[in-house]
Order: structure tokens, then sequence, then C-alpha cells
């Protein structure tokens, strides 16, 4: 081919025809640009598979810490349920009013708890509530691996699904709000703060409580531990309830993502 456009070339300088020359050589200036072109748009084209190949692989272990997320979501959940279920039943049986908060679903049975919650009073129920007193914010650990992995490579913004990103911007945001380290130790210290009660003016712990003679008539007798219970009760409902729309918003992810694995 470049031999054929040098004999052209050659031929229009003998004949002398300026004219026809200029207009060769446009022409041929113009094709060189126009396979420049068609070849930085093929290298685009595969840069560009290449990267969203890239994408479809870092999506699908987002989907695996998220999964991890969910399984995590899911003892948060029932952990914190029991508890304030639990203690709702222990100022109960106190005698004790307290406020009405969020409608938290009662599981129907959970690994610390097989079956439904008694209606009676139940020293095994009463032993196990108290001892997961100081036991609801530990364990909230977020698998950010994949994310992390994304973010450094660039390639958050080059997602072209917007609701997938907007979903993903708002479960990380979501967290970070309400689980952070801090959040999480200053729940945590709460619950510190009634074992730090119970030594110090009874000589005993949470887990001690079950084996007064009388358990119920040992917390009712005290404003200080009612008081703890109804705060512990409070702040493990609203961290459940947190916990679940966290999940959902996870799942809500993986559903998308799945989605588009499909197409």
């Amino acid at each position: 081919m470049i031999k054929f456009f040098r004999k052209i070339r050659h031929k229009l300088i003998d004949e002398g025809n300026l004219k026809r020359y200029l207009i060769y050589a446009i022409g041929e200036i113009l094709l060189v640009m126009i396979g420049i072109l068609f070849a930085l748009q093929i290298n685009n084209l595969n840069e560009d598979r290449i990267k969203q190949n890239l994408i479809k692989s870092q999506l699908l272990n987002l989907v695996a810490s998220l999964k991890s997320d969910s399984t995590m979501w899911s003892r948060a959940i029932d952990v914190n349920e029991f508890r304030s279920s639990s203690f709702e039943y222990l100022l109960d049986w106190a005698g004790q009013s307290f406020d009405e908060l969020s409608f938290l679903p009662k599981a129907d049975s959970t690994f610390i708890w097989q079956g439904p919650y008694p209606d009676s009073l139940d020293g095994t129920f009463t032993r196990k509530s108290f001892s997961w007193f100081t036991r609801g914010f530990d364990n909230i650990i977020i698998d950010r691996t994949a994310m992390n992995e994304i973010n450094n490579l660039g390639l958050y913004s080059e997602i072209k699904n917007d609701r997938l990103k907007e979903k993903i911007h708002d479960y990380y945001m979501f967290i970070d709000f309400h689980f952070s380290d801090r959040n999480i130790q200053k729940r945590s210290d709460r619950d510190e703060e009634f074992h730090d009660y119970l030594r110090d003016k009874f000589g005993v712990t949470a887990r001690d409580i079950p084996n007064i003679a009388d358990p119920i008539e040992f917390i009712k007798n005290d404003d200080g531990i009612i008081f703890r219970l109804k705060e512990v009760r409070n702040t493990a409902n609203f961290h459940s309830l947190q916990a679940i729309n966290a999940r959902n918003m996870a799942h809500e992810i993986i559903e998308i993502i799945d989605k588009e694995g499909e197409q």
C-alpha cells in the first residue's frame, strides 16, 4: 500500500501538477489521521473492556464482603434483640414500667435462646439475660477489603450504574455514622458502667445476680439497677434496628450486582 501511494506521489511530481499534488497530499494526510483515530478508538475500546471486566471482578469481591457483613449483622441483630427483649422481661417481672420503643421483631429462635421467650418466670432465661448484659457490641467488624480495593484502583467513579453507586455510598455512610468505633465504644462503655456499678455497690457482677436467692426482688429494690436496665434495653433496641437497616442495605447492593451479572 505504501509503495502504491509513493508511485502516485512521484507521478504527480513528475507531471508538475501542483494543484493535484496538494489535493493528493491532503488526502494522504487525512487517511493517516483517520487510521490513527481508528487505532486510538480500538485501543480505547480495549482499555474500556479491560476496565469493565476489572470492575465486574471487583464488584464480585464486594458481594463477598457484603455477605460477610450480612452474617455479622444477623448476629448483632439476634444478640441485641435478645438483650432488649430479655431486659424488658426482667423489668416487667420486677413490676417496672418502661417506654414503648420502635418495634423490633422478636426472633423465633436464636443461637442464644432456642424457641419462643418464656411467659412465666424462668431461671434459665433470667441467667441468660444477665450473661449477655455487656456483650452486645463486640465483633462489629465491617469487611472493607473489596471497597478499599475499588477506591485504590480508582474504579468507583467508573461504575456506570448510578443507582448502584448511590446504594454503595449510602451503605458505607450509614455504617460509618451508626457503627463507628466511637459510637460502638460509647455503647460498650455504658454497659461496662453497669458492671462497675454492681461491683462497687454490691460486690457482684451481672452474671452473679441469677445466683442470688431472689434476683427479681434484688433488681427491683435498687433504682440504679432499674435505671441501667432501661438504658441498656433502649440501646440494644436501637442497635438491633440499625443493624437490620444495614443488613437490608447490604442485601439491596448484592441484588443489584447479581442482576447486572445476569445481563
